[in-house]
């Protein structure tokens, strides 16, 4: 048996009957009031969003300002107009007429017959010696967390000496943290530079006071410097490996990137003269020469030469005038080196040198009593700010009385021709007393001379 399958299909509806409708089903639309509260809401949060974005970035800047602070510097002894400033982002330096704004980032730079004055916003002040140079790091008051104002003051000396008097901390509205630090340069690197720490919170150490800083650059032992504490307080020198304390009164030398053992200065001693072994010829000195009012037409000789000695060779400066055309005027030949150094702080100043005379025309030191065959002369400031001269002559050959009356002045000395001698002078025995060391010379002067010198130095104690 077998069943047939038809495919199933709607009854068609007959004429007379009822039409069936099936019934389709429909999307229901949102409400337009929900969907204008959906709107709303998202609106309102995106707004919040908006609103605590620019709320956390005002806040954020308000507690993390910083006002930049202007400075002042003015040309205290600017006889050609050798004060400068190189304003940070400029290439060329400005000469300071009068005096000048400076900003953070700015160098300022005094030559050799220069003295500058820097006034810092908060009332600490820098006093430029001649030929110094610094750079104002950092000038500004920073503010953080709303709350917490902090001064910032720093200073890095590059070169010359530099008087540093840091106003007293007072906590005020404007700022209730202070930092004063000053840097020196190193030769072992930018990152491992040596500095003073006047004002350090982290230790809340708040010093303030006079300070002397002095570095100097040289072949022979690179970057040299060293700090004075002429305060009542003790002071912070931090270096690249061991932080100091140096007491009132004393004195540290920083080499190295690292300071040495603090001192009174009269335990210490500094070298202001450079090259004075003459190791590298005429490096930091200067050749004069001067043939007088005489007409004189033939100039001195500066030669170097080495003497063997026990364990090497001793560099020496040699000075001759051995042309007979050249008897009978005057001529002087020498080196000077211009130190221009503050050297109030020293009690003790040694000028040391190591001379020998080979030959003189003249007897003394001529007839004027300053045409000898060997002599030095330190020019300097004395404590009044009055020029002197500190002048001693050499000499073999003692037949005039020009020469006696020298003698009994302490200016000449007669010593053995053809012989080497030691000489030393402390200068602070002297009736006016340095306060500023400008130059050193040391030469031959007269007709006809030969003599040698080496060792010259001048300590300060």
């Amino acid at each position: 048996m077998s069943i047939d399958s038809v495919p199933a299909t709607a009854p068609e509806s007959s004429p007379g009957q009822p039409e069936v409708n099936i019934p389709v089903t429909r999307r229901k639309r949102p409400h337009p009031q929900i969907v204008a509260w959906l709107v709303l809401l998202f609106s309102f949060g995106l707004f919040c969003v908006l609103v605590y974005s620019a709320f956390n970035a005002v806040s954020d800047y308000l507690s993390h300002s910083v006002q930049y602070k202007d400075g002042r510097v003015q040309a205290v002894k600017d006889q050609d107009a050798n004060v400068f400033v190189r304003h940070r982002g400029q290439a060329q330096e400005t000469v300071v007429s009068g005096d000048d704004i400076i900003k953070e980032g700015d160098e300022i730079r005094t030559d050799k017959n220069s003295d500058a004055v820097i006034y810092l916003f908060d009332g600490s002040r820098l006093d430029l010696t001649p030929g110094s140079r610094v750079l104002l790091t950092e000038s500004r008051v920073e503010i953080q967390k709303f709350r917490i104002s902090e001064k910032r003051l720093v200073v890095e000396v590059e070169d010359g000496q530099v008087r540093f008097t840091v106003a007293p901390f007072i906590p005020a509205k404007e700022y209730n943290e202070s930092t004063v630090q000053a840097l020196f340069p190193s030769d072992t690197g930018d990152n491992l530079k040596p500095q003073v720490l006047f004002n350090d919170p982290a230790s809340g150490n708040y010093v303030d006071g006079t300070f002397l800083l002095t570095v100097s650059h040289t072949q022979e032992n690179g970057v040299r410097a060293s700090f004075t504490n002429k305060a009542q307080d003790t002071v912070s020198v931090q270096g690249a490996t061991r932080k100091v304390q140096v007491l009132p009164g004393m004195r540290v030398f920083v080499q190295n990137a690292d300071p040495g053992q603090p001192n009174y200065p009269s335990a210490q001693q500094e070298e202001l003269v450079v090259n004075g072994s003459f190791i590298n010829g005429v490096d930091s000195w200067s050749p004069y020469f001067n043939q007088g009012g005489d007409s004189g037409n033939i100039d001195g000789q500066i030669q170097f030469d080495a003497e063997r000695i026990a364990d090497g060779a001793q560099p020496l400066l040699h000075i001759l005038r051995l042309d007979p055309r050249a008897d009978g005027n005057n001529a002087e030949t020498s080196l000077f080196q211009d130190v221009n150094r503050d050297v109030s702080e020293y009690e003790e100043l040694w000028f040391n040198l190591k001379l020998k005379i080979k030959f003189q025309s003249l007897s003394g030191g001529g007839q004027l009593g300053v045409e000898y065959p060997f002599f030095i002369k330190i020019n300097y400031l004395d404590r009044n700010g009055q020029p002197q001269e500190f002048f001693r002559g050499f000499y073999y050959r003692s037949e005039d009385s020009q020469t006696q009356t020298q003698d009994q002045l302490g200016r000449s000395f007669k010593i053995p021709q053809n012989e080497w001698v030691m000489k030393q002078f402390n200068l602070m025995d002297t009736l006016n007393k340095p306060a500023r060391i400008l130059r050193i010379t040391v030469g031959s002067s007269g007709h006809l001379y030969d003599s040698y010198c080496t060792d010259v130095s001048l300590i300060g104690r």
